[in-house]
């Protein structure tokens, strides 16, 4: 059997993490309920839409990597070489 690739456990890894927070969290305090209480403000709607609609690009692809602030925040090559190791 094949080794799943580090995106894949990493995926899991985020579903069940929000999925565990989400079952185990104070009453209203859901990830979703937060994102209810950012927007509504204007600030809040703001910066929320914002870093959904940039999350979303950046998964999808379609976000020039000079615009894209995932790209630059992950371009340590120590951690790179680091997982690349682990999987060879």
């Amino acid at each position: 059997m094949e080794r799943p690739r580090p995106s894949t456990l990493a995926w899991g890894a985020l579903i069940g993490g929000v999925a565990l927070y989400d079952a185990f969290c104070p009453k209203g305090e859901t990830m979703s309920e937060g994102v209810d209480r950012a927007l509504e403000t204007r600030t809040g709607r703001v910066l929320a839409l914002g870093a959904i609609a940039v999350t979303s690009c950046h998964l999808a692809n379609i976000l020039p990597e000079r615009y894209d602030p995932f790209h630059h925040a992950l371009k340590w090559k120590v951690i790179e070489k680091v997982i690349e190791e682990a999987y060879e």
